[in-house]
């Protein structure tokens, strides 16, 4: 079996996914929103020869919070949030966040469902009460970085970083500003650090960083690049 997961940047994930999933291949943006990680997935089906695609959502979601907050109580979005995340669930109907979740998983299981229609898909929805994750006492940052296997440990330990403050992003910085932006502001990462693996190209990783610190910093977020191929930080 080659799969490929997709699922939220939940900090809360990170052992589960290594653990569970360490040989798969892996994207991650806010609330596992499919649309905009459709181009990376048909593009990863196509070179990986993925014949499963396991898409991994949970309650307690940040990202549904947030979805919640802006369509059921008024509460501010971006432009960009909104139109990636938000408005594909404000015509459904809903009435707690819990009902919220689950619309959002057969949202996004439908989506692949009609666009691989050869592969095997699967929802793996997750119980956070059932991962047992360290009591969060450290500051949140955000790690930002290329699909791939969930390999997180080696940065975590190469940044002094413990598994569960970590939010992970792991799409095209193209489409990934608006989950950013929402990890920044409203999970409380002050810190995001650009990971450079042997699969990037370290000018690419660079280029996008510095795009990132003029929008971040104005939330009180410092960008940072991580070179995991020498074990050394670098700074944007």
């Amino acid at each position: 079996m080659v799969e490929l997961v997709i699922c939220g940047m939940d900090r809360r994930l990170n052992d589960f996914l290594e653990k569970e999933h360490g040989s798969a291949f892996v994207l991650r943006n806010a609330g596992a929103n499919v649309e905009p990680l459709m181009p990376m997935v048909k593009q990863m089906v196509r070179e990986n020869n993925i014949d499963t695609i396991t898409l991994i959502t949970h309650d307690d979601c940040g990202a549904m919070e947030k979805t919640f907050a802006v369509i059921k109580e008024g509460a501010e979005a971006t432009d960009e949030l909104k139109d990636e995340l938000i408005n594909q669930f404000k015509a459904m109907d809903f009435d707690t966040r819990s009902q919220l979740e689950e619309k959002n998983t057969e949202l996004q299981l439908s989506a692949l469902k009609k666009e691989f229609q050869n592969v095997a898909v699967k929802a793996k929805p997750v119980k956070m009460s059932d991962i047992k994750v360290p009591e969060d006492t450290k500051e949140h940052v955000l790690l930002v970085m290329s699909p791939g296997k969930p390999e997180y440990s080696k940065i975590f330990k190469g940044l002094d970083l413990a598994h569960s403050q970590c939010y992970i992003v792991q799409a095209s910085i193209n489409n990934a500003m608006p989950d950013m932006e929402l990890a920044a502001k409203d999970m409380h990462a002050k810190k995001v650090f650009f990971i450079v693996s042997d699969r990037d190209n370290p000018r690419d990783v660079k280029r996008d960083a510095d795009t990132a610190s003029l929008k971040l910093s104005r939330l009180g977020a410092e960008v940072k690049r991580y070179d995991t191929r020498t074990v050394r930080k670098s700074f944007a």
